[in-house]
Formats: C-alpha cells, sequence, structure tokens
C-alpha cells in the first residue's frame, strides 16, 4: 500500500509541470479519446529520466523538517494578563453506547462527561517553544508537580527541546486541542477541577 501511494504521489509530481504548462487551442476537426497505451508510456519515460534517488531524499528531508518544526498553531498570540475560564466536556449521545454483550449501558441523548471515567491526571501546560521565557517557566511548572504536567508547543521545534532538556515535549498538531478548549493566548495551563478544566492564562508579568 505504501509503494502503490509513493508511486501515486510521484507521478502527480513529474506530470504536475506538464498539466501547468498546458494551454487551450479549442477544438478543431475530429477529436479521439487518448489510448491508454499512449498514457502508459508517457508515465514510463517521465520515471525512466526521472532521479528517484532525489526524489526519495527531498521526500524524506521535507517530512524530517515537518516533523522536527511542525507548522505553528495559528491564532496564539502572547498572553498579556492573567485570565482564568473554564471548559465543561459534557457532551450527549447521539446514539446508544452497547457493550460486549450487546446490552445498552448508556442511552441515546444521556448527557455524559468523560472526566467522571477518565479523569486528567495530569496538567496541560502549552507554550510557545520559541519563547525562552515560556520554556524555563514550563521546565519550573513540571519541577513543582514532580512531572505531573505535560509540556505541548503552538510554535518551536518539539523535538529540539526534548534532547536539550531531556524531558517529553509535544505539539498540538493543526491546533486541535487549543481550540477545543479555546486557548488562543499563552502559557496556558489547563488542570481538573471538579468535572470541569480550568484553564489558567499566565499574564507577561508572572512569567
Amino acid at each position: 500500500m505504501r509503494n502503490k501511494l509513493g508511486l501515486i504521489l510521484l507521478i502527480a509530481n513529474l506530470t504536475a509541470p506538464s498539466l501547468l504548462n498546458a494551454k487551450d487551442f479549442g477544438i478543431s476537426g475530429h477529436t479521439y479519446e487518448i489510448a491508454e497505451e499512449d498514457i502508459i508510456e508517457f508515465i514510463n519515460k517521465k520515471l525512466a529520466s526521472a532521479d528517484l534517488n532525489k526524489i526519495n531524499e527531498d521526500m524524506k528531508e521535507r517530512t524530517r523538517q515537518y516533523i522536527e518544526r511542525p507548522p505553528q498553531v495559528e491564532g496564539i498570540i502572547q498572553a498579556k494578563e492573567d485570565k482564568v475560564f473554564y471548559y465543561d466536556p459534557t457532551y450527549t449521545l447521539d446514539r446508544d453506547i452497547i457493550d460486549h454483550n450487546g446490552t445498552i449501558i448508556h442511552f441515546k441523548g444521556k448527557k455524559v462527561n468523560p472526566l467522571e471515567y477518565i479523569p486528567l491526571r495530569e496538567a496541560l501546560l502549552f507554550i510557545d517553544g520559541d519563547n525562552e521565557r515560556h520554556i524555563e517557566l514550563a521546565l519550573e511548572e513540571r519541577n513543582k508537580r514532580e512531572g505531573k504536567v505535560k509540556i505541548i508547543l503552538t510554535k518551536g521545534s518539539p523535538l529540539k527541546l526534548q534532547r536539550k532538556h531531556k524531558v517529553w515535549i509535544y505539539f498540538d498538531q493543526g491546533g486541535l486541542i487549543t481550540k477545543k478548549f479555546g486557548i488562543k493566548e499563552v502559557p496556558a495551563v489547563v488542570e481538573q477541577e471538579g468535572l470541569k478544566l480550568r484553564i489558567s492564562i499566565i499574564g507577561e508579568e508572572n512569567k
């Protein structure tokens, strides 16, 4: 499957310039469908003339760069002042929940709070990984909480910081978590308080 996907991407990469440079000269005379053999021959020629090793290396390098430094989360700014707000994870079931015996354990329409079943045992600390003050704050918080905090970047290189400080560093890919919680400023600490999540924004004066 991986080889097929690679071939498809490769073909798309090789044929894209030709498609982009195509011009519309209108229709004159009779038109005919392009023979399948002609397309295959065209692709084979492109593959034969391509430097597959270079293409593979380029793809590896782009992947490495993406992993080393993912795209920053858009819409996140530096916090200027302290703020606190709450996120209620309660949601309404849109279908019945059935166990392995076929018994309905939760009916459609029931309100469910995941924190009743799976508590948040570690705080989540969102920071800008390019900001040294944010990094210092994150490491201090980690020490105070005896390691019970996950450091999550919205910008920067998680692997670089991980290698440097010898601690696990995560990244909010695509801003999935910050968008879910409504976080627009960092540093931000998320921790459980009752059956809600308390989100504390740490302002400049407290960093």
